[in-house]
């Protein structure tokens, strides 16, 4: 019996996702490619790891029952891979991650300018997305860490912390709160608001905050990225609760950065990794420049 690691990848995927399309974009594979995969796989194993619907897919309970033991044949065997080729050529290599994309703009740059300096023939390998995209590769073993908020308790992975970001409210320097020292969340209601999609983990967050304080804002403008939130707030459009990390790269720009008054608004970013899978030693020594981020 021999069973393609790629055909472990797509199951994994497939399972994490919910959804034959969505994986197969992120293996940059189509909807049919990726279902021969997934059909070889079973006819390999001699079971049928899917509940296909017209509307849905599920797990089989052997399909369950597999999932965990696909996520740690994929990151066991990565793992061996980088060590092996770190032994064969220490020069040569490639890290993998995942992460949310205002630590990717805002913070990474500089702890790879770093580490080149050091490694300067280490390639790495970004995979940007919203935080459940992060948690999901992680636990897929697609990318050895993961950089994202707090996953909460969980049996696979761990969370070290690096940084906590408060949020703050971005207007266009012309837009009347642009001069208020602070501003309460109850003062936007009526306001042209911006948000991120809906699997944004920062909506999430802020979603969860109102409902607990009993505020309803409407969102006006819904985009997928922080990025293209703060491109509407720049141009006038509206304006955003955000992060102010993504908004500290931007020296020049037309936004500015209001303090939200009441219960302040935080998120903690921080390292994610498997539990029970080593990460390679270039690898580790990227993460060790990241904490030193979060010691800084």
């Amino acid at each position: 019996m021999r069973v393609e690691n790629a055909e472990l990848e797509a199951f994994v995927l497939v399972a994490e996702l919910g959804s034959f399309q969505r994986a197969a974009d992120k293996l940059h594979l189509t909807q049919p490619g990726l279902s021969r995969r997934i059909q070889k796989l079973e006819q390999t194993l001699g079971v049928e790891l899917f509940h296909r619907t017209t509307r849905s897919i599920e797990l089989t309970g052997v399909g369950r029952h597999f999932l965990p033991m696909a996520r740690q044949q994929i990151a066991q065997l990565g793992s061996m891979l980088s060590s092996i080729q770190e032994i064969a050529e220490k020069r040569f290599g490639k890290i993998r991650l995942a992460s949310i994309p205002t630590f990717v703009t805002r913070v990474l740059p500089a702890v790879m300018h770093r580490y080149a300096e050091r490694y300067p023939q280490i390639g790495i390998q970004v995979f940007d997305g919203n935080h459940d995209f992060v948690v999901s590769q992680v636990r897929a073993g697609l990318a050895e860490f993961g950089i994202a908020m707090d996953p909460g308790e969980d049996d696979d992975l761990a969370f070290t912390p690096l940084l906590t970001d408060h949020y703050v409210l971005a207007v266009h320097r012309d837009h009347p709160l642009a001069g208020a020292e602070r501003v309460a969340l109850q003062d936007l209601k009526g306001a042209r608001l911006v948000i991120g999609g809906r699997d944004s983990g920062n909506r999430l967050l802020l979603e969860l905050l109102l409902g607990q304080e009993s505020v309803s804002l409407r969102w006006f403008y819904e985009v997928e990225h922080v990025s293209c939130v703060i491109a509407l707030v720049e141009a006038g459009v509206g304006c955003a609760i955000v992060p102010s990390l993504s908004l500290s790269a931007l020296p020049n720009s037309n936004v500015v950065a209001v303090p939200l008054a009441g219960r302040e608004i935080l998120r903690t970013i921080g390292l994610i990794r498997h539990k029970t899978v080593s990460m390679s030693p270039l690898a580790a020594e990227f993460c060790e420049h990241l904490l030193e981020v979060g010691k800084a």
